[in-house]
């Protein structure tokens, strides 16, 4: 006759006291340590990172697959990154899934190697080429680093008013779109300037920074801007150009208002980052429309 089996034994809170102490601890340093006091790196980055990674290192249990091992240590890799980089923690979060993506090819092509017969691990081997290749994307080449994004509206103003609207300036009190407050991606809280005359600069602050603009196009139909400097955290991941807005009459007295803006991306591999990019930057267009009072008119015909 078999026994059945036992359950394993209970074990006491006061043992897992520390434990738990030591999770506690980890869990409230590690947010801490994208904080900067009066611009400083604080005791919470050297030593409340180091903390956290340390715990859930020793508490985690063992991994048991090649893929198992293979997502702590680019999970852990990515939580020293992130709070290294501070402000650049969001690029980290974009490109996650890309890293994670590549880890795990990276580690089947390993596995599959190891159970295949010797004359087809070359085989698995080989598929490693492609990645390095488009690895090099960014030093050895580029694939079309400069986009440009629109956002077309029809609304219920006069082309007339339409620019008395936008020689006010934005308001950037309007709510953001969904996906700029869900990543925390940085737009403008403020802008200084007056006009549309050719000449005439607007200074836009992004995350306590400046970015200086300036009218270098003027007519009925057309408002050109480019981008004088750039100081925004932005540069991270894109270089403002410049940009465009484009007024069209309608027959029926309301206007087509189109604004697109123009950068060069800094991220590549072009086909992760540039949808991104452009995601972002069209959500944050949309929320610069809003600020300059150019709602869609709900009764304006297609």
């Amino acid at each position: 006759m078999t026994t059945p089996e036992q359950p394993p034994p209970k074990v006491a809170w006061t043992k897992r006291l520390p434990a738990l102490l030591m999770v506690g601890t980890a869990a409230t340093l590690a947010p801490l340590a994208v904080i900067k006091a009066d611009g400083l790196d604080t005791a919470a980055l050297f030593v409340g990172v180091p903390l956290a990674i340390a715990v859930l290192i020793a508490l985690a249990p063992p991994a048991k697959s090649l893929h198992g091992l293979t997502f702590r240590v680019v999970t852990f890799a990515l939580l020293i990154t992130s709070a290294f980089l501070h402000e650049g923690a969001a690029c980290v979060l974009m490109a996650a899934p890309l890293v994670y993506g590549v880890a795990h090819f990276v580690a089947e092509l390993v596995r599959q190697s190891r159970i295949r017969e010797a004359g087809r691990r070359y085989q698995a081997a080989l598929a490693i080429f492609p990645l390095l290749v488009a690895g090099l994307e960014g030093t050895a080449y580029r694939v079309d680093p400069v986009q440009q994004v629109g956002v077309e509206r029809v609304v219920a103003l006069s082309t007339a008013e339409v620019e008395t609207r936008l020689a006010q300036g934005p308001d950037f009190s309007a709510e953001r779109p969904f996906l700029l407050r869900f990543t925390g991606y940085p737009t403008p809280t403020a802008a200084t300037g007056g006009g549309l005359a050719v000449g005439t600069r607007w200074t836009f602050t992004l995350a306590g920074d400046p970015i200086v603009t300036e009218v270098v196009a003027h007519d009925r139909r057309r408002i050109a801007f480019t981008v004088v400097s750039d100081q925004s955290k932005t540069q991270r991941w894109l270089r403002w150009k410049g940009g465009t807005i484009r007024l069209t009459p309608r027959p029926d007295g309301t206007t087509t208002v189109k604004l697109s803006v123009e950068f060069t991306r800094r991220l590549d591999p072009s086909w992760y980052f540039g949808p991104i990019e452009s995601a972002m930057v069209g959500a944050g267009l949309t929320h610069f429309a809003d600020s300059l009072g150019l709602q869609e008119d709900p009764t304006a015909d297609d």
